[in-house]
């Protein structure tokens, strides 16, 4: 028989390669294949369900199994694979600021859950993109017929609107692979044709009668990593939904001649963190049975026949270039603002121009979702861009907090309302709550569809410190306290993005800090406290980039942050009991600028040791205030671990110091635990120091000098890291403290930040 296809004129028998679902246990499809070839053993045809419908597409799209394999070793696959972004492409400008939450749920006012419980464990933003372009060109040069690829190819998924199997012949390459390997809960389906798709293997993880119906192949060879689930018992959910939503799969060859290979490999269903395990196993599976398939399938192509028509199959794709854009599932004034968002002033997009601008849309916080498609148009050798967009829920509500074995146990509880027109916007309310801190805020960020992006932010804020000497529980005061902070601020915040990882920000604030205090630490509840008020006017500049992998305990990543600001205000300072002068009232005007540097930087991200360091400089002309205590509180702070940050130690606040430290951290168990070692030393320059009366004085410059450590082992858990921690504070009574913490210690926007 003499068969005409895409790799020309073919004499004998045909091979048909069907290929199973199974998740990563499905890169196991990669290593028969490398076998086959490099055997000589034609592949004619390919079908695949799931993962074996993304391995079989890429050879149809004319890679070779050795070019697969490199992929699914890249860093790029791993990325997608965990449903993350490149780090180029996070947009830090339209990240949240850092806060103490550890779940979100997202509603809609008029369905509540109904509609927002999630669907999906990764994010397919990346995967969603790198197949466009991948597979974009190769569709365009098949007529998006998918009988003219490099073999030809069928991919079926599971049609959840009808609740039947689909097999595609025809489309998108891109689309349908990725509406096959749609994987219950772990990648959100798509739409086809209106039609809602999932993951293939539900109705059909083995298309043998695919392969048989659509190619009548002379031979079939499979390569199967599945089976049918056992029946669940009354206590197995998972199994159950699993019976209830899966139907069962005959894992046969369906043809007179063909061989099954069944690659064992100790790969688990969503592990792709070493592909190299499943590949080799599925190499030695399809090796062993190489003999039978050798004396079934007589032809033999070359692995030079090979190269040769993959060169000539892929040198005739067009270049994915894009000159339109279609927006779809937005309003007018929503479409506008994406459309400037991605097209401002260019004839046309090519794929790493378009990239960065594409996940500035996947950063913004009124987009839930983005799927693109991109289409080909002969008359102008250009594609055309479909976006698929939803707009996210309306309401967010965030809940978090720190719970520790010290007394600092805070709740916290945030509400984000969206508003999404001819700009982005959300209006945000958060509030903590316990005897440590306590907070109030309330903004409005907008997001302005111009050339530069720009976001301006009124905002409103409430804060408490209380620095207690003990306390048992959650409210129970033991002690009083010798320090209470508190602050009140409004103004405006606005911030430009710089590529993806820088923004400049400027603010103005208004705002009055209390703060009562006893001159010391010597005191009983008898004594009443000073009572310093301070109403000040601030303004700042900050340039700053941030690629740091966390808001708490980084350990990849860098954070390099320079500011100035100008604070002018006025003091009134009451004396307490324990004040040496506590008759009269003081009052002072106080005007003072502070510069501020800092870098924070890991090395070796992808490793298991991991080293960074940390450098602080602050520089200010701030003057004293009444006595020692009000100028310390008003001082600039070293507080380089999040432990630091919940004590109030006098010896590291300083109008002028240089400060730094070292980190050392064994990551393991894939980054989710965490060895963490700090050394820290804080160098103050002419820091204030207690005169007899209480009153400030400088002390000589670089007289003195205060060392910090911690130790932690630190788990990553799904919601928030759970840590202990061993900590040294140079200059207190009792240097050393432990705790064990779950949350994290992030607190609102202070006036001077």
């Amino acid at each position: 028989m003499v068969v005409f296809g895409p790799l020309g004129l073919a004499h004998g028998q045909r091979v048909g390669l069907v290929l199973s679902g199974g998740g990563a246990t499905g890169l196991t499809h990669i290593g028969v294949m490398k076998a086959l070839e490099e055997n000589g053993v034609p592949i004619d045809y390919i079908a695949g369900s799931s993962m074996g419908a993304l391995v079989g597409g890429l050879y149809a799209a004319g890679y070779s199994p050795v070019q697969i394999d490199s992929l699914f070793h890249t860093e790029l696959f791993q990325i997608m694979a965990e449903g993350g972004i490149e780090p180029r492409y996070q947009y830090y400008f339209k990240q949240d600021a850092p806060d103490a939450s550890v779940i979100s749920v997202k509603l809609d006012l008029d369905t509540m859950l109904q509609y927002s419980l999630p669907t999906n464990l990764r994010e397919p933003a990346l995967i969603d993109y790198e197949q466009m372009t991948m597979f974009g060109p190769v569709s365009a040069l098949a007529g998006y017929d998918l009988d003219k690829l490099f073999v030809p190819f069928r991919c079926v998924a599971s049609d959840i609107t009808d609740q039947r199997s689909v097999t595609f012949s025809e489309g998108d390459l891109a689309q349908v692979v990725r509406a096959s390997m749609s994987y219950p809960f772990y990648f959100k389906p798509i739409r086809v044709d209106g039609h809602l798709m999932m993951d293939g293997g539900l109705y059909n993880n083995f298309p043998s009668d695919v392969m048989y119906h659509d190619f009548l192949p002379d031979i079939i060879v499979g390569s199967n990593v599945s089976y049918n689930s056992p029946p669940p018992s009354e206590d197995d959910l998972l199994g159950q939904l699993r019976a209830m939503m899966q139907e069962r799969t005959t894992y046969a060859i369906q043809c007179e001649n063909g061989v099954i290979i069944e690659p064992i490999t100790s790969t688990s269903l969503f592990d792709f963190s070493e592909p190299g395990l499943a590949i080799a196993d599925g190499y030695a599976a399809a090796m062993a049975r190489m003999p039978e398939i050798l004396a079934q399938v007589k032809r033999r192509v070359t692995p030079e026949e090979m190269a040769h028509r993959r060169r000539v199959f892929r040198d005739g794709m067009p270049a994915l270039m894009m000159d339109q854009v279609r927006i779809h599932g937005l309003t007018k004034s929503q479409t506008r603002y994406v459309e400037r968002s991605l097209y401002r002033g260019k004839a046309s997009l090519t794929p790493d121009q378009l990239k960065p601008k594409y996940f500035r849309l996947v950063a913004d916080r009124n987009i839930a979702r983005l799927y693109p498609k991109a289409t080909y148009a002969p008359e102008r050798q250009r594609f055309d861009l479909d976006l698929y967009v939803k707009r996210e829920k309306k309401l967010q509500v965030r809940f978090g907090g720190m719970f520790s074995s010290r007394p600092i146990n805070t709740g916290m509880v945030g509400l984000r309302y969206n508003l999404f027109g001819r700009s982005s916007a959300h209006v945000d309310a958060s509030s903590y709550f316990g005897k440590f801190y306590a907070a109030g805020q309330l903004k409005l960020r907008a997001y302005l569809s111009t050339k530069a992006p720009i976001y301006l932010e009124p905002t409103f804020n409430l804060h408490r410190w209380d620095h207690f000497r003990s306390f048992s529980t959650f409210f129970d005061e033991v002690k009083p306290s010798f320090i209470v902070i508190r602050e009140a601020f409004g103004g405006l915040n606005a911030g430009m993005g710089l590529d993806n990882k820088g923004i400049l920000r400027y603010d103005i604030k208004w705002g009055e800090t209390l703060d009562r205090y006893y001159q010391g630490q010597d005191f009983t509840g008898q004594d009443t406290t000073d009572v310093t008020t301070f109403r000040h006017v601030t303004t700042g500049l900050m340039i700053e980039r941030n690629s740091l992998n966390r808001k708490q305990h980084p350990n990849a990543g860098e954070s390099l942050m320079a500011s100035l600001r100008y604070i002018s205000g006025d003091e009134t300072t009451d004396p307490g009991s324990t004040s040496v002068d506590n008759l009269r009232t003081f009052r002072a005007n106080h005007t003072w600028a502070v510069a501020k540097v800092s870098l924070d930087k890991y090395f070796l991200p992808r490793g298991i040791f991991k080293f960074g360091f940390l450098a602080e400089g602050v520089f200010s002309t701030m003057p004293a205030f009444q006595n020692f205590t009000a100028s310390v509180i008003r001082s600039p702070a070293f507080q380089p671990t999040p432990e630091s940050k919940t004590y109030f130690i006098e010896q590291f606040r300083s109008p002028k110091y240089v400060a730094g430290g070292v980190r050392t951290i064994i990551a393991v168990a894939r980054n989710k635990f965490d060895l963490r070692l700090e050394a820290h030393v804080f160098q103050p320059y002419e820091p204030f120091s207690r005169a007899t009366d209480n009153t400030t004085e400088l002390a000589p410059a670089f007289s003195e000098r205060y060392y910090l450590g911690s130790g932690s082992l630190i788990y990553q858990s799904p919601l928030g890291p759970v840590w202990f921690n061993l900590s040294y504070f140079d200059g207190l009574r009792e240097p050393w403290a432990w705790s064990l913490n779950f949350g994290y210690v992030l607190f609102n926007q202070k006036a001077q930040e």
